[in-house]
């Protein structure tokens, strides 16, 4: 996989992954509020994996950028 197909796909998780988590924030209290309270920590497990895929998938973007930036400066000006 190329730096841009990189960029590419870390840029819509990045983007997408906060939608995914405040969707589960707000089956997380559905859940509660509907009295159960296993399948309200499940989802809340779940949006703490989506939380922490999304940070790796910021220092993911931010390392992609920073290589492809690089790589884009050793190239000659035309």
């Amino acid at each position: 996989m190329d730096l841009r197909a990189s960029v590419k796909m870390l840029l819509v998780l990045v983007l997408g992954l906060p939608i995914l988590q405040a969707v589960l924030a707000w089956v997380t209290g559905l859940l509660t509020a509907m009295g159960d309270p296993a399948a309200a920590l499940v989802v809340g497990y779940v949006n703490t994996a989506a939380q922490v895929m999304w940070l790796v998938c910021v220092v993911g973007l931010l390392v992609t950028l920073a290589m492809r930036s690089l790589d884009e400066s050793d190239k000659p000006n035309a």
